[in-house]
């Protein structure tokens, strides 16, 4: 029994002896290479755009934004123009239609062109011929039945601011229909030389201004290469930098409070409907608005961002401020467009949308006046916080 079992032993040891021998013999397995591990990579990064300089956003801001507008002006004016002649050689309801039409076409651009009221403008005093509000009725009939005849020298020369512009021709074109054609007569009326006379006053002083920015027709240096530092003598860098943004500051205070503002009585003012300017033209939301666009138009550099503005400027110093004035520009406006005509009525008869234009009116002067002037170091003195925008 002893001899079996150990017998048997031997032949299992046995067997696993060669199978472990076998084993041991068998060539070792190829090993797998690994797959490389590529390292890495991010996309290459565009290097960061330079901000432009002021130099470069202000020969922008004149030749793709204040020379083209105020060279509208003066195509507008000179249409405006045409539509008074028209009216006085043929006064009937579509020749005064016609007008009224162009009236309301001429002072698009001319109050987005509020925002540029320097140089030229200034210097000429243009508004007091274009555009002075508000104007006198009273003082100009007593004009016009003492005189005889009238031309656009002796609006110019002898009357008063009160007397002349677009605020004079919106007295004698928005009467009641039939009484405007009644009073003008014919051409040689004294009311159509007067209405004529306005008309030539005003495209004479619009050519005029685009004149001294453009040079042309003039011997005198053009103001947009003074303006632009392209001149030997030209204005700094930040002085005509200073010059743009102030008056949109200025713009905003007087639309907002001595506008507006004042017509809602906010802040315990004594609210006055007539600081609201206009007559029966009804243009004093439009009015409103255009001017806010233009202040706009200044900022992001042209109507369709056709060039830089001064928010290209903001921008590289603080897209969080950039936006918080584009965003003020744009509920502006449409706070404005929740109002309607006539002004006068609507602070009354709807006192909540009033109220919201002018509170969206508010946070973008705040914003501007603010805001944008400390991160530009814009010096705004003290006289560009008082004092009569139009």
């Amino acid at each position: 029994m002893i001899r079996t079992i150990t017998l048997y032993s031997i032949v299992i040891l046995s067997l696993c002896l060669a199978a472990l021998g076998c084993q041991a013999d068998s060539p070792p397995a190829a090993a797998q290479p690994e797959a490389p591990v590529e390292a890495a990579t991010e996309p290459p990064q565009e290097p960061a755009a330079k901000p432009p300089s002021r130099s470069e956003v202000l020969v922008s801001a004149t030749d793709t934004l204040i020379v083209p507008r105020f060279r509208e002006v003066a195509q507008e004016m000179d249409a405006l123009q045409a539509s008074i002649n028209a009216l006085c050689e043929s006064p009937t309801q579509q020749s005064l239609d016609d007008a009224r039409d162009a009236w309301r076409d001429a002072r698009v651009p001319w109050m987005r062109s509020q925002a540029m009221w320097f140089g030229p403008v200034m210097d000429r005093r243009s508004r007091s011929y274009v555009d002075w509000a508000p104007i006198e009725p009273e003082r100009i009939e007593a004009m016009l039945e003492k005189r005889d005849s009238i031309d656009a020298e002796y609006l110019r020369e002898y009357l008063a601011s009160t007397q002349r512009g677009l605020g004079a021709v919106e007295y004698v074109l928005f009467e009641d229909d039939d009484a405007v054609l009644g009073k003008l007569g014919g051409s040689d009326s004294i009311r159509c030389q007067y209405l004529v006379a306005l008309g030539n006053l005003i495209t004479e002083e619009t050519a005029g201004a685009l004149a001294d920015w453009t040079g042309e027709g003039t011997e005198t240096p053009p103001y947009a290469a003074y303006f632009n530092g392209t001149a030997d003598d030209s204005l700094v860098g930040k002085s005509a930098l200073n010059e743009l943004v102030r008056t949109s500051v200025f713009m905003s205070r007087t639309i907002a409070d001595m506008r507006l503002g004042k017509a809602l009585g906010v802040d315990g003012v004594t609210p006055d409907p007539e600081a609201l300017l206009g007559g029966d033209g009804h243009s004093m939301i439009a009015d409103m608005r255009n001017q806010v666009l233009g202040m706009q138009d200044v900022y992001l550099g042209g109507d369709a961002n056709s060039g830089l503005g001064v928010s290209a400027l903001a921008r590289g110093l603080s897209e969080a401020t950039d936006e918080r004035m584009r965003t003020a520009f744009e509920d502006a406006l449409q706070a404005i467009d929740g109002l309607e005509e006539p002004l006068r009525e609507t602070i009354h008869s709807n006192p909540q949308a009033a109220l919201k234009a002018h509170a969206a009116l508010k946070r973008m002067q705040l914003t501007l006046s603010t805001d944008i002037v400390s991160l530009l170091d814009i010096t705004v003195g003290f006289a560009d916080t008082d004092g009569d925008g139009g």
